[in-house]
């Protein structure tokens, strides 16, 4: 089984607590925690707070960190759609809309469902920032489902 599945169905069962992503070493080294995931909605919350040595020169978060953040909201949240299926899924596409500099620090990063089908799943992204809750990029991606 897919060790981030694992940790949402565990999540689901043990009364929704937040609590360290562990089951990715990338998570873990950008201080990944699960917050919230919605079934209804579709939807995961997560918290992540990389270190100054994801930063580039000007000392503010390298755009594929910030897309990795929004990538793993995503597919958390697909994994919350999948809930009670077990069907593998990839990020096929990924549109990464950045909107403001991101020091290093702490960030909320929610994902969505927009729309699941029996093929593909279309999600959406937020990042923002802890500080003063302003976002600082979206996305949408989509993630073909596998039938094995």
């Amino acid at each position: 089984m897919n060790t981030d599945r694992a940790l949402v169905l565990q999540f689901l069962q043990d009364g929704r607590k937040p609590a360290a992503i562990t089951s990715n070493p990338l998570a873990r080294e950008l201080g990944g925690a699960l917050l919230e995931l919605d079934t209804d909605r579709r939807e995961a919350l997560l918290a992540f707070e990389p270190s100054p040595r994801f930063a580039q020169g000007a000392q503010v978060l390298q755009g594929g960190i910030v897309a990795t953040l929004l990538d793993f909201a995503m597919a958390f949240a697909a994994h919350v759609t999948l809930a009670a299926e077990e069907r593998p899924f990839a990020t096929a596409t990924l549109a990464v809309s950045l909107l403001r500099p991101a020091p290093p620090g702490r960030y909320l990063a929610r994902g969505r469902i927009i729309r699941a089908g029996r093929s593909l799943l279309f999600a959406s992204g937020e990042l923002t920032a802890g500080t003063d809750g302003k976002t600082v990029a979206t996305a949408s991606g989509v993630m073909p489902l596998s039938d094995t």
